[in-house]
């Protein structure tokens, strides 16, 4: 009983600290981001969602809020990266609790996510900017974490070792 305990301790602690850390750097990337209106040129290029959902930037009042993302995660890409990484975390921690008692449909989850961060690091690995290849390179190496962890535990559940 009081290992379970301990255990909830530590994983609500790290819930919750990785949610502090989500926040913190959500406000410094839009923060970072928002240098976006003063570099008109980059709009083209960094303004991803206002050109697709507004069919283009005429001013710097246009820009949505989610480009600001993009152009930190692209230019000054330190509060984006830690971002992510405490975003993931909060994912990982989220799908423990929620297959808790099923670890077949956890590892599946673990392989579907692994594959989806190849394609996002394939789709980044062609930047010109260092920022989305340093995403890339994350995006890689916590895909290969996520899909040998999912098929070590999945062919242990098959094998039926605890």
């Amino acid at each position: 009983m009081q290992e379970r305990s301990t255990r909830s301790m530590r994983e609500a602690i790290l819930f919750f600290g990785a949610l502090s850390f989500f926040a913190v750097s959500t406000f410094f990337s839009f923060y970072e981001g928002s240098r976006l209106e003063d570099v008109s040129w980059e709009w083209p290029y960094s303004a991803i969602f206002t050109n697709w959902l507004n069919g283009g930037v005429e001013s710097a009042g246009d820009i949505l809020t989610i480009d600001y993302l993009i152009y930190a995660a692209k230019f000054a890409p330190l509060f984006p990266v830690i971002m992510f990484v405490s975003s993931f975390i909060l994912l990982l921690q989220l799908a423990s609790w929620i297959f808790r008692k099923n670890k077949i449909a956890l590892s599946v989850f673990y392989l579907v996510c692994g594959v989806g961060l190849f394609v996002m690091s394939g789709v980044f690995i062609s930047s010109p900017t260092a920022g989305l290849q340093i995403f890339s390179w994350i995006f890689f190496v916590c895909g290969v974490v996520l899909v040998v962890f999912g098929v070590t535990s999945l062919v242990k559940e098959r094998k039926g070792v605890v």
